[in-house]
């Protein structure tokens, strides 16, 4: 018997946790089920709760509330589920359930919702953390999130080898010419804790095209994870609107791409806004794919050690695996480091959630990125990049973490 209180919306999550068979192939891959070894951590586990939710078996609680947060969404249980089952989608929905069902997600996540979804508040929250980095007093800001950057300039002056790697390579095959109106979208994250890397990012488009910057809002990330679906579509349809007269859209944060790609897929059955939304995440391109198709070289080159970190949301959610490495290996010394693709515990705001979980990923991830023996470890996520900046700093300063924009 389907239990009543559960909204016509779980139909979805019946359908996506009904295809777990329990053959337990997430358990070991899971980065949580491998710091916390219980199964409730795993995608086994949490499949089979929300089944027992939807059933009537197990009774709506904190508890479980607590084991649907308890989740990465970094999509590994995804890419090796021989099922394919879409663990992630299931507990974003449970979140929302609960955020429905309790009047609001929280104050915590009210309030960041809240900040996300101002520019204004964003932008300011930009320029606060300029004034604390330049003064010295961005350590006082919890959880890393005001990092010292390592800029472009003091990389060029550390590594930099000389300019000009040769002219820019033959147009791809996509539908992208000289007359396409390329547009930036500017990432929250990106805004207020990497301003360096995003001037690297307009210094790049800028030698390919000339950039429409928007003022955009959030791309809803952290109000879909954690049941703000409301403001997330409010987002949507603004930026749909704000963006409607480009042709590609970059942007440099991979949650934000891999969001907004998307974006389609949540207005599927608005017949007001499905085809404009459909058009939009067609549009959506991450800063290194659309480097690579249109041919970019980077600028310098330099024998320093390069490593990549791959973000969950760029690798696993958007299939852009080749195109960051192409680009290091044109201009350094790539050196593939073990696990570049397991999740670093950053995953939006689960390092300050569950911070003794996350520091346990981190730390494996920081063995790997010493192991390769790189001086650079490079990112497209700020997400990451947050995280990776704690790595080092454990490191002893055995290596430099940057925003890919800063190095090619």
């Amino acid at each position: 018997m389907i239990n009543t209180d559960i909204k016509s919306y779980f139909k979805d999550v019946e359908d996506i946790v009904s295809q777990c068979d329990r053959c337990g192939t997430c358990l070991t891959v899971c980065p949580l089920f491998g710091a916390k070894d219980i199964e409730s951590s795993s995608a086994r586990g949490k499949n089979n709760i929300a089944r027992g939710l939807i059933q009537g078996v197990v009774k709506p609680s904190t508890e479980i509330l607590n084991i649907a947060n308890f989740c990465l969404l970094c999509r590994t249980c995804v890419d090796n589920c021989p099922s394919k089952v879409k663990t992630d989608d299931a507990m974003i929905a449970l979140r929302q359930y609960f955020a429905d069902k309790n009047g609001s997600p929280g104050a915590k996540y009210k309030a960041l919702g809240t900040l996300m979804k101002n520019r204004t508040l964003v932008k300011l929250s930009a320029g606060a953390l300029k004034v604390l980095r330049k003064v010295g007093m961005n350590t006082m800001i919890p959880h890393g999130m005001a990092p010292s950057e390592f800029t472009r300039k003091q990389y060029l002056a550390s590594f930099a080898g000389p300019a000009a790697l040769g002219s820019v390579a033959p147009m791809s095959p996509i539908k992208i010419s000289d007359k396409s109106k390329v547009a930036y979208f500017k990432g929250c994250g990106m805004r207020m804790m990497f301003p360096d890397a995003v001037e690297g990012t307009l210094a790049i488009l800028r030698t390919l095209t000339e950039p429409q910057l928007i003022n955009n809002m959030c791309c809803g990330l952290p109000h879909l994870a954690h049941g703000l679906r409301t403001d997330f579509l409010d987002m949507a349809k603004e930026n749909i609107s704000l963006f409607e007269n480009a042709d590609v859209i970059v942007s440099d944060c991979a949650s934000c791409s891999g969001t907004l790609k998307h974006i389609g897929a949540y207005f599927t059955d608005d017949p007001v806004w499905k085809e404009r939304a459909a058009v939009f995440s067609q549009k959506i391109m991450g800063l290194s794919e659309y480097l690579i198709h249109v041919g970019y070289k980077p600028q310098h080159s330099v024998n320093t050690k390069l490593t990549f970190h791959e973000p969950c949301h760029l690798g696993r959610g958007q299939g852009i695996k080749k195109q960051p490495r192409e680009l290091l290996k044109a201009t350094g010394n790539f050196i593939e480091m073990a696990g570049s693709n397991i999740c670093c515990g950053g995953a939006g705001s689960f390092h300050i959630d569950y911070h003794d979980i996350a520091a346990s990923i981190l730390e494996k991830k920081r063995i790997n990125i010493e192991n390769s023996g790189a001086q650079i470890v490079v990112s497209e996520c700020p997400t990451c990049l947050v995280q990776l900046n704690k790595a080092a700093a454990q490191s002893g300063g055995k290596f430099k973490v940057m925003h890919i924009s800063q190095v090619i």
